[in-house]
Parts: C-alpha cells; sequence; structure tokens
C-alpha cells in the first residue's frame, strides 16, 4: 500500500486524498521534460501537484498553473503546493482543463494523462477518472494544448506504449509533431511500458531520449540516479 505522505529533497507530497499517487511515470516524466525556456507552464491533471512542484523546483523564474477536476485531489494539490517553498508561484484549479482560458499562452504544458481509455472502468468512480479517462480522451486533451500552448511551446506527456500511436495521431490533426521521444524501460531487457513525448508545432523531429530505470530488480541505472538525485531521497 502506497505511503499517504512521499517525501522528496525540496518538498513533500501528501497523497491520502488522491487516487492516484506518486508513482515512477510521473517523477520520470518530471525529471526528463526539457525546460528551457519555459517561464508559464500549465500542469494538466495535476492531482497531488507533483509535477507543478517539480516544475517550480526546476524552473525558479517560471508561474504555474496547476488543473484538477476531481475536488478532494485538487483541495490536496493547494495543501502539498502551500506547504512547499514555491507556493507563490503556483496556482492550483478545481476545474475541467477544457473551460480553462488565458490571455497568455503556455510555454509548457505538462501531463500525465489517463491510461485506460477504452478498456474497463475502475472499481472506484475517482480512480475512473483518473485512469481511464472518463473525462478526458487523447483527442480533447491536445484540443486543450492546441487552444493553450504558445507557438514556441512545447507539450510533454507519457503515455503506454500502446496508445503512443493515437496520441501523435491527435496531435497532427492539430499540427503537433514529435520533438522529443523517449521510451521508459522499466527493467532494462523487457519490453517498455510507456513513451515519454514532447511535441510541439514545429517540424517532426527524431532524437531519441530512453531512460532506463532498472539493470537488474533493485539495481538503478546511473543515468536514471542522475536524473532523478535532484528530487529522490534515496539518490
Amino acid at each position: 500500500m502506497p505511503e499517504q505522505r512521499f517525501r522528496f529533497k525540496q518538498f513533500s507530497i501528501e497523497q491520502d486524498r488522491c487516487a492516484m499517487k506518486v508513482g515512477t511515470d510521473g517523477v520520470t516524466l518530471g525529471a526528463w521534460t526539457e525546460t528551457h525556456g519555459a517561464k508559464r507552464i500549465l500542469d494538466i491533471g495535476t492531482g497531488t501537484g507533483l509535477l507543478a512542484l517539480m516544475m517550480a523546483q526546476r524552473v525558479p523564474e517560471a508561474q504555474i498553473d496547476a488543473v484538477e477536476i476531481d475536488e478532494a485531489a485538487a483541495e490536496q494539490a493547494s495543501v502539498n503546493i502551500t506547504a512547499s517553498p514555491w507556493a507563490e508561484r503556483i496556482r492550483v484549479h478545481w476545474m475541467d482543463a477544457r473551460r480553462l482560458h488565458t490571455k497568455e499562452p503556455y510555454d509548457l504544458i505538462i501531463c500525465n494523462p489517463p491510461y485506460y481509455m477504452g478498456e474497463m472502468a475502475a472499481p472506484d468512480p475517482r480512480l475512473t477518472v483518473a485512469k481511464h479517462g472518463a473525462e478526458l480522451t487523447f483527442d480533447q486533451l491536445v484540443d486543450v494544448v492546441d487552444k493553450l500552448l504558445a507557438d514556441r511551446g512545447r507539450f510533454a506527456v507519457i503515455v503506454p506504449s500502446d496508445g503512443e500511436h493515437r496520441l501523435r495521431l491527435a496531435g497532427e490533426r492539430v499540427g503537433l509533431s514529435v520533438f522529443r521521444r523517449g521510451p521508459l524501460w522499466y527493467l532494462e531487457g523487457r519490453p517498455f511500458k510507456r513513451v515519454l513525448l514532447e511535441l510541439w508545432r514545429g517540424a517532426p523531429q527524431d532524437p531519441h531520449d530512453p531512460v532506463i530505470v532498472e539493470r537488474a530488480p533493485g539495481e538503478y541505472t546511473e543515468a536514471y540516479k542522475q536524473l532523478l538525485a535532484p528530487f529522490l531521497l534515496k539518490f
């Protein structure tokens, strides 16, 4: 059972009221994403506030909006952010991301989205929203990004390997192409289950930036330890 508090080097996450807990996917996305030039950042589906807090730690000059549709999760994200060193730079919005409007577009939009759209729903309705996309499909997510992303901005996301094609097609529909791609292996030698992606409005690129978490069970790779060293206490 996940711990109700997850401690990082510079902040802590309370997660007892959130359906989705801190996990490898979220922390890897937050560390892997390119933040250069990101002065305005949006975290869609912030949950515990993890990605918003990681962005605040990585980009001291950034102003960050964090959107969450689940009321209890939005309240918990607010608690976590208020207790952090960066409370003045992060705003939590309890709302559907599709209703968000802004006068200034975002340089970076980041999202750890629902994964299991079209599969059997979770027994917990809040998990259904968080994990099965009952509230936001890939096409709807990309439409939100298209509306809010700056012309030279980037959209960072992590998806299942078998969902990558659908997300990329959704992006192409609105003129977003791959800027950067990183297959994520939880264990070296096994098939990769997740893909880290950055999309942008420019020409398609082909930078291959993979991540391998463990070389053997319990044996983290040096590259992964370096990637997460600014955040995780065990590194």
